[in-house]
C-alpha cells in the first residue's frame, strides 16, 4: 500500500481530480505541494545514502522510509475524499482508517526487516504531516463535487487492482538512472 508504483499514480490521480473542480483546485495545489515536499525529502536522503553513505548509525537511520511516507501521504487523503460528502463522524472514522493503513504499512516494514524502526517512524511522520496539511486545509474548504468523489473511488480501486505488487517501470527506470548518476559522480575519474 506504500509502494511507489501504487501510491504515486493514486496521488497524481487525486491531484488531477481535485484540480478538475474550481471548488477544490486550491486543495489540489496544497496536496501536490505537500506530497512533493515529502517526496523530495525522501529522495534527498536516498541520494545522500547512495552517494555519500550518510546516516545516523546510532539510530540505524539512513533516511525516512519512502513506503511509509507515501502510505501516510496518500491513504488518509483517499479516505477523506471518499467520505467527504458523509457525516462528520464517518469522515473522521474514514481518515482514521486511512492512517491505520499507513500504520499497518509501517508495521510490515519493520516486522519484515525492510526498514529500521527509526526510518519507518520518520517516514510515517513525514507522510502524516503532509496529509495533515492537506486535511487541515480541506476542513475549511467546500465539499468536492459528487463526480470528483466517484472518480476518486474508481481511480483508487482501479489502480489498486491493476498495479498492486508490480513495479511501475518508468519510476523504477528513473530511480536506476539517478543512482547511476550518483555513482558516476562519486567515483574518481
Amino acid at each position: 500500500m506504500g509502494d511507489s508504483g501504487l501510491a504515486t499514480p493514486i496521488a497524481a490521480a487525486l491531484a488531477l481530480l481535485l484540480a478538475s473542480s474550481s471548488t477544490t483546485r486550491r486543495l489540489a495545489r496544497i496536496f501536490t505541494a505537500a506530497v512533493l515536499c515529502a517526496a523530495c525529502i525522501v529522495f534527498a536522503t536516498k541520494l545522500g545514502l547512495f552517494g555519500w553513505g550518510d546516516g545516523i548509525d546510532a539510530l540505524s537511520f539512513r533516511g525516512p522510509s519512502g513506503h511509509a511516507t507515501l502510505s501516510a501521504c496518500v491513504w488518509p487523503v483517499v479516505a477523506w475524499l471518499v467520505s467527504s460528502r458523509a457525516h462528520l463522524a464517518v469522515r473522521v472514522a474514514a481518515v482514521a482508517f486511512g492512517f491505520c493503513i499507513a500504520l499497518g504499512v509501517a508495521y510490515v516494514l519493520v516486522a519484515y526487516g525492510y526498514h529500521t524502526l527509526s526510518e519507518t517512524v520518520a517516514g510515517t511522520l513525514l507522510g502524516g504531516c503532509a496529509s495533515a496539511i492537506f486535511l487541515v486545509a480541506a476542513k475549511a474548504a467546500c465539499q468536492p463535487p459528487a463526480g470528483v468523489v466517484v472518480l476518486a473511488i474508481l481511480a483508487a480501486i482501479g489502480w489498486l487492482c491493476i498495479q498492486h505488487g508490480r513495479p511501475l517501470v518508468a519510476l523504477e527506470n528513473f530511480k536506476y538512472a539517478i543512482h547511476a548518476l550518483v555513482e558516476k559522480a562519486r567515483s574518481p575519474t
